[in-house]
Parts: structure tokens; sequence; C-alpha cells
């Protein structure tokens, strides 16, 4: 058995690496801000760009269908589509 103290944990040696996990932080966010911002960026036009497309489709869809009783899906997708 070891009867030997284990030496206290230096407050300063705490302290100081806080500090440092703090600026890794910061810089961290500092250099990747540009790039998350880009990328959120072109994510967001392209769900933007999606739901415009699948909605006019759908409208379209829909009008034709009212209008004209022509099935757009059936005649894009085939006839076994929904099966």
């Amino acid at each position: 058995m070891n009867t030997r103290r284990q030496p206290a944990t230096n407050i300063w040696t705490l302290i100081l690496k806080i500090i440092v996990f703090i600026v890794a932080l910061y810089l961290a966010f500092i250099i990747l801000k540009p790039l998350l911002t880009f990328l959120l960026g072109i994510g967001f036009w392209l769900i933007k760009v999606i739901v415009f497309i699948a909605a006019t489709f759908f409208v379209i869809h829909f009008s034709l269908k009212l209008i004209f009783q022509f099935d757009l899906i059936h005649m894009i997708f085939g006839r076994n589509w929904g099966r």
C-alpha cells in the first residue's frame, strides 16, 4: 500500500488550462465561422429551391387534375408508381 499523499493540483495550472481552452475555442470560432456561414447559406438555398420546385409541381398537378382530369404524376412516373 502506498502511504504517500498525492500532490494537490496546482490552482494556477488549472486556471492556465481553462484559459488555453477558451482561447482555442475562440480561435476555432474565428476560423470556422466563414466556412460554416458559406455551407449553411448553400444548404438553405438548396432547401428553398427544392421546396419551391415541389410546391410548383403539386400546384400544377392539382390544377391539371381539377380542370382537365389529367394525372400528371402517372404521366411522369408511370402507372405502377404508387403500387
